[in-house]
């Protein structure tokens, strides 16, 4: 069956193979030469990030951020939230599915048919069903087999979100998912040559990947320790565990990289319990401010302080941003390469 969203989402994956450079693992999207992107989250709680690009050489800015209840959805067009910027439909959590697979003996521009099937097996789902798409990831350890990270997404509950936008005049040209604010996380910091471990609080999960030179080598998705009845200490120390666990795992994949660095955010917690978490990660662990990292407005940071899942919507925006801005950099230097 062929739906509004599958023809959408069928048109940015026909575009995004035409642009090798194009990323993330979410292959929903073609980068352009964009100066601002609009990151929405809908579902009881509809949520919005305006993130554009800043001076040449200086930070991108936070312009925007704003939630409310469904029905209310049409102030953020009064608010000019997606004027002059690229819409992008940012899927919970609970609206995806992520799977590590082998990678499927096909060509790149066939992977995302090719993992529909798995996907659907493990979602109990027919493959007609569900948006699919896979990216190959990096070869980081001695396996014989190369891997894709699969995602997909139920039809029916994308292509209702798409409506929401679509009677507001909001013309929408990407889908991503929460998980991608682990690489822009990554991308808004100083990039090396060894891995890191980004991990974020989004929703009332824990999700944490394995970046490195901004790709996806390694996600996993965790839910988040019981605070009650728990005191404060036992639950700092049960979630520094959950985190020490999957960096270890991550290190012991990954034979091939150096693993240096853990970049994390926690802005629900309290200051002291974020330092509490922190000192007990492994490796060389950092807290993750997003003032400063982004440009914004006192009362911008005002709404964004403390808010896990706002916070995270403004890093999907900003990774969007990133590539777009890395695509066109890509394509300026080779068109500068070619003969006059």
């Amino acid at each position: 069956m062929h739906t509004d969203a599958q023809t959408a989402i069928g048109a940015a994956l026909a575009t995004a193979r035409q642009t090798p450079a194009a990323r993330p693992w979410a292959r929903w999207f073609a980068p352009a030469a964009q100066q601002a992107f609009t990151a929405v989250s809908l579902g009881e709680r509809c949520m919005a990030a305006r993130v554009e690009a800043g001076a040449p050489g200086a930070q991108p800015r936070l312009a925007a951020v704003a939630e409310c209840a469904p029905a209310d959805l049409r102030g953020w067009r009064e608010r000019k939230l997606f004027a002059g910027s690229q819409a992008v439909l940012v899927l919970r959590g609970a609206d995806r599915h992520i799977q590590t697979l082998d990678r499927p003996e096909v060509p790149d521009e066939e992977l995302s048919l090719a993992v529909r099937w798995p996907l659907a097996e493990a979602l109990e789902a027919e493959p007609d069903a569900l948006l699919a798409t896979a990216l190959p990831l990096p070869r980081i350890n001695d396996a014989v087999r190369p891997l894709v990270l699969a995602v997909a997404a139920r039809v029916e509950p994308v292509r209702a979100q798409m409506k929401q936008l679509k009677d507001i005049g909001v013309k929408l040209r990407h889908i991503d998912v929460s998980d991608s604010a682990l690489r822009g996380m990554a991308l808004l910091h100083a990039q090396d040559t060894d891995g890191r471990v980004v991990l974020a609080f989004i929703g009332g999960d824990i999700c944490i990947g394995l970046v490195w030179r901004g790709e996806f080598c390694a996600l996993r998705t965790l839910a988040l320790p019981v605070r009650q009845p728990r005191d404060e200490a036992e639950f700092e120390e049960h979630l520094a565990l959950h985190i020490q666990r999957t960096a270890d795992h991550f290190e012991r994949q990954a034979t091939q990289l150096a693993i240096r660095h853990v970049l994390a955010s926690m802005p629900s917690l309290p200051p002291a319990a974020r330092e509490s978490v922190r000192a007990s990660l492994p490796l060389n662990a950092r807290l993750f401010d997003l003032a400063e990292v982004m440009e914004m407005s006192g009362t911008t940071r005002e709404h964004v302080d403390g808010d896990n899942d706002l916070t995270a919507l403004a890093c999907v925006a900003a990774a969007r941003l990133i590539d777009a801005q890395s695509a066109t950099a890509a394509s300026e230097a080779r068109t500068a390469e070619q003969p006059a």
